[in-house]
């Protein structure tokens, strides 16, 4: 007969969801940003909001135990979403990147020509 997963020691049933199911909306609201961010680059809006630019850095919750079963598809769901998007923000970084190069070879081409007088 296998045991229930429940809560670990020291902390109820409906703190210990509670703090995974506050865990997963963080992941959740960084992710929908990122998702936001892509798509107003891929749409060339140039009024992307800076706290979409400059996002904080994401802590870990300290969270010990195993994840409640029944946050379990949403947990894999939004796994599935995070890869998506670091896929798309890395091919992102891609595309800038030889467009810094192009525009870099751009701009020392329209330097102006710089001529010497020689006698031949």
């Amino acid at each position: 007969m296998t045991t229930p997963v429940g809560p670990v020691e020291g902390m109820s049933g409906d703190r210990w969801r509670d703090a995974w199911g506050a865990a997963l909306a963080d992941v959740e609201v960084g992710v929908a940003e990122a998702e936001d961010l892509l798509a107003r680059m891929h749409d060339g809006d140039e009024n992307v909001p800076e706290e979409l630019l400059n996002p904080q850095d994401w802590i870990a919750p300290s969270l010990q135990g195993p994840l409640p079963m029944e946050f379990s598809d949403r947990a894999r769901r939004l796994l599935q979403r995070h890869l998506e998007v670091s896929e798309r923000l890395a091919e992102a970084l891609v595309q800038v990147r030889n467009q810094r190069r192009a525009l870099s070879k751009m701009e020392r081409a329209e330097r102006p020509p710089v001529f010497f007088d020689k006698a031949f």
